[in-house]
């Protein structure tokens, strides 16, 4: 039975989700193994032939103080799976002892495993204080796509973001050697300052890794940024070295980044998958 938990003043309410992917003698991919705890679940995999699509449900629907959500995802090898949301996550006031709202993410993809971790946006509402964790842990042959996109206030309700803060933290390393680490603290005043988002509030940053002898980082650069050619945002992408690419996508209307992350899955899932591929149902609904 879920329960919520007291800490002194504090209400919170826990969650866990383990996933195990396998690949399949008919060469597609299997939840073959899943542990939760607490208001976190998976539904059955959809399947884009051999990629699955795995939709992970929260359905408190948003965090708040005290509230602490770890979900781990093991690609096992070869398998191939499409890690997502059925909906905006949400960041909810801070209570006045700002204790945080905690989301951590590991990910797990042994030798020719492919995973696109690709969540749904974020609301970060305005007095928050949360803090987003991803480590991912690759083999060399393995292949990653992920992305997180934060949105800084509730435009809809004239609710900006003018206090609180977002810590975001993102690790990755293969075969146990560091090879990318990135980390975002934003508050109001770097939201506003020119040297930061100036203003803006939709911000995705993607990372992509490849396998370690993987050919191409050149024509993908360029793919990537064909992709993004009609955002009217700022975009960048960068090819950190052979097979790390890095992208950022910075914009005023959450719904143009949203259409520029879907052209950019495309475009990336193509690459990866060696064919056209579908993009998550749910993302339609």
């Amino acid at each position: 039975m879920n329960q919520c938990l007291m800490y002194g003043s504090n209400l919170s309410w826990p969650a866990s989700l383990s996933c195990e992917f396998h690949k399949t003698s008919a060469g597609g991919t299997a939840l073959a193994e899943v542990q939760h705890s607490g208001p976190l679940r998976v539904q059955k995999l959809f399947h884009d032939r051999d990629l699955a699509h795995c939709y992970v449900l929260h359905p408190p629907g948003g965090m708040v103080s005290g509230d602490d959500l770890h979900c781990r995802f093991h690609v096992h090898p070869d398998a191939r799976i499409l890690v997502t949301t059925p909906a905006a996550g949400k960041l909810y006031r801070s209570r006045s002892n700002e204790s945080l709202q905690i989301a951590a993410t590991t990910v797990q993809v042994d030798d020719g495993g492919i995973c696109a971790y690709l969540p749904q946006d974020t609301i970060v509402f305005n007095g928050s204080n949360g803090k987003l964790e991803t480590n991912v842990s690759l083999s060399s042959s393995a292949s990653y796509f992920g992305w997180e996109h934060t949105i800084f206030g509730r435009s809809a309700g004239a609710l900006p973001f003018v206090s609180g803060q977002l810590s975001q933290c993102l690790t990755i390393s293969r075969d146990h050697k560091l090879l990318y680490r990135d980390r975002l603290q934003i508050d109001a005043e770097v939201l506003n300052s020119g040297s930061g988002l100036c203003g803006m509030t939709s911000l995705a940053s993607c990372i992509l890794i490849l396998p370690a002898e993987a050919q191409g980082s050149d024509e993908l650069v360029e793919t990537c940024r064909l992709s993004l050619k009609g955002f009217e945002g700022i975009s960048g992408v960068t090819a950190i070295r052979d097979g790390l690419i890095s992208i950022r996508l910075l914009s005023s209307l959450s719904e143009d980044t949203r259409t520029a992350l879907e052209r950019l899955w495309s475009a990336v899932g193509e690459f990866l998958m060696a064919r056209k591929v579908e993009t998550p149902r749910i993302w339609r609904t």
